[in-house]
C-alpha cells in the first residue's frame, strides 16, 4: 500500500495529526513539530535550534535569495554580518532583511503551532553593533543562529564544518 499526502494537505493538518505521522512513518518521536507546552519555554531574544528533520520542511519551497542567506550562515560558522547577507543577493535596502527574518519566522511559527508566536531562528548580535559617530544609524551589525542550527545547515547544504563553528551562542532546543 502506498500513501500520499501533498505537502499542502498535510500542513491543513493539526500539529498533534502531523507529528503523529512523522512519527508513525520514521518509527521514533519526532523533535520537527514539538508540543505546545515546551515551546512556551521559550525565550523572546533566544533563538531556537534547527533540527534536521524541520530543517527540510522549512526550507522546502522556499525562494531562492532566501535560500542563499540561509546558506551564508552556514558558511560563515553562523555569524553573518548585515553587509555580507545584502551583498550576497545583490540588495542594498536594509528591508529585504527584514521581510527574510518574517518569512522564516512565520513559517516556523506556522510549521510548529506557536500561538505566542515567540519562535525565531536568528538572532541580533547587540554587542556587535556598528552605529555611525551620532549613534543614530546603523553601520553594520551580527545575525547569529545557533550552534545546532548551524550545523544542520551545514549538513542540508552540505559544507563542510569549520571549528568553532557558531561557538557560545545562546540556543534553544526544539
Amino acid at each position: 500500500m502506498h500513501i500520499v499526502i501533498e505537502q499542502s494537505d498535510f500542513r491543513r493538518l493539526s500539529a498533534e495529526t502531523q507529528k503523529e505521522l512523522i512519527e508513525a512513518f520514521a518509527g521514533q518521536p519526532s523533535i520537527a513539530a514539538a508540543p505546545a507546552k515546551a515551546q512556551s519555554k521559550l525565550l523572546w531574544r533566544r533563538p531556537m535550534d534547527l533540527s534536521p528533520d524541520l530543517a527540510v520542511r522549512l526550507l522546502h519551497g522556499l525562494s531562492e535569495p532566501h535560500r542563499v542567506r540561509l546558506r551564508l550562515f552556514a558558511q560563515k560558522c553562523g555569524r553573518v554580518t548585515q553587509r555580507e547577507l545584502l551583498s550576497a543577493t545583490d540588495d542594498a535596502d536594509l528591508r529585504v532583511l527584514s521581510h527574510f527574518q518574517a518569512v522564516l519566522s512565520r513559517r516556523l511559527r506556522r510549521l510548529l503551532d506557536d500561538p505566542e508566536k515567540r519562535i525565531h531562528l536568528i538572532g541580533w548580535d547587540f554587542d556587535a553593533t556598528k552605529w555611525d559617530k551620532s549613534h543614530s544609524n546603523i553601520i553594520n551589525g551580527v545575525y547569529y543562529v545557533t550552534e545546532p542550527t548551524t550545523r544542520t545547515l551545514q549538513g542540508y547544504f552540505e559544507i563542510e564544518p569549520k571549528d568553532g563553528a557558531a561557538a557560545g551562542q545562546p540556543s534553544t532546543t526544539i
